[in-house]
């Protein structure tokens, strides 16, 4: 007989999930216009430094319509999100999870604040905390040319 994860305590988040979910809320706005920064369609390179970690991508993309459906995918693994704080060229995005996995309840916490430095450069800063600490990322895109055609 298997032990049931009812009632469980929240687990720590496993060292794979921050980074997936980290990607995920890169920016988390919502379908609103003014909660999404105006960012041009494109080949974008994406820098992503975690602690001493740097990753480097390279995508054509529509960046804000990208955003719109990070948000999205959020409410649908049943995180709660915050309204949008939009200031200038700065948005503040947060969400409260709980995802329930096969070995448990694992809950935390993420907020990020993106600077739209124009429609073709923005930086993020994201931060997740959970009951195994908090950690850190920086993530900056930068449009570097025309997509293919």
């Amino acid at each position: 007989m298997t032990g049931s994860t009812h009632g469980a305590a929240p687990r720590r988040l496993p060292l794979h999930l921050p980074l997936a979910l980290g990607m995920l809320f890169c920016a988390m706005p919502s379908a609103h216009g003014d909660e999404v920064p105006l960012l041009r369609q494109g080949l974008w390179e994406y820098q992503r430094t975690t602690g001493t970690q740097k990753f480097v991508a390279t995508e054509c993309i529509d960046p804000s319509e990208d955003l719109r459906r990070q948000h999205a995918a959020l409410e649908r693994m049943g995180c709660k999100v915050a309204p949008v704080q939009h200031e200038g060229t700065t948005y503040t995005y947060s969400a409260e999870c709980a995802l329930k996995l096969p070995s448990g309840v694992v809950a935390f916490s993420m907020s990020s604040v993106l600077t739209a430095e124009s429609e073709t450069a923005y930086r993020v800063e994201n931060r997740m905390t959970n009951q195994g600490g908090t950690s850190d990322e920086i993530i900056t895109g930068q449009r570097v040319a025309d997509c293919a055609g």
